[in-house]
């Protein structure tokens, strides 16, 4: 059952980063109606919403784009920042979704902000509790550590209603402002789609690891 579980799990992952890289390639080669890079898009978007205080810098790496609610600084990966792409427009509006959350204390994104840091931790030390537990045969370890395990899962159930709900104010946005027509449109809201998906497929992918770690741990003598 584990087995199953694990390789469903990553199999869905690989799927939706596939799809993902897929789309963002197609609608990368679509020039948007305006002609405005992702900063235009942005920085427009912000403005709209009375949002001047969110600063805008440009980050190293492929769809390394996020945005910062303790700092309002969002970043623009480089080649969204700077190509008036479909897919470019798409992503910025994303991020200012984000942004968008944080000026309305949306409870998800507070929640996520302050539970964060404890997760990532708790899921550190499960881990390492968990690959204790195999070595040494200690079931209560095992639980221990499996009861961090999945508070890190829960943190990336958590991100996924966030994502969705950037996604959609993103797209209510480029069209409230006119931004896309309607094949355009259509394209931008497969690459949010795509993009909220992704959130999907690291929680399927912290599923698996989680399942193909309790299948080891199980397949030795526990005390």
């Amino acid at each position: 059952m584990f087995i199953l579980v694990g390789i469903l799990s990553f199999a869905l992952a690989g799927l939706v980063r596939w799809w993902m890289m897929r789309t963002y390639t197609k609608w990368s080669a679509v020039p948007n109606q305006v002609g405005a890079s992702g900063e235009s898009v942005a920085r427009h978007i912000l403005d709209s919403n009375g949002l001047q205080h969110v600063r805008l810098e440009v980050s190293k790496g492929k769809l390394s784009d996020h945005y910062i609610p303790s700092q309002d600084l969002m970043r623009l990966s480089t080649e969204v920042n700077n190509s008036p792409s479909v897919a470019s427009l798409a992503v910025a509006a994303h991020e200012v979704g984000h942004a968008m959350q944080d000026a309305q204390n949306y409870g998800p994104l507070k929640a996520k902000a302050v539970m964060m840091p404890l997760a990532a931790a708790a899921s550190q030390l499960g881990m390492l509790m968990v690959i204790g537990a195999g070595v040494l045969g200690i079931t209560a370890l095992l639980n221990i550590g499996m009861l961090l395990l999945a508070g890190g899962v829960l943190m990336q159930l958590l991100t996924l209603p966030i994502e969705f709900d950037a996604s959609k104010r993103a797209l209510n946005e480029i069209k409230r402002l006119n931004l896309v027509q309607d094949a355009e449109y259509d394209g931008a809201k497969q690459m949010l789609t795509a993009a909220a998906l992704t959130y999907v497929a690291q929680a399927a992918s912290s599923v698996a690891i989680g399942a193909l770690m309790v299948m080891s741990v199980f397949r030795r003598p526990m005390r």
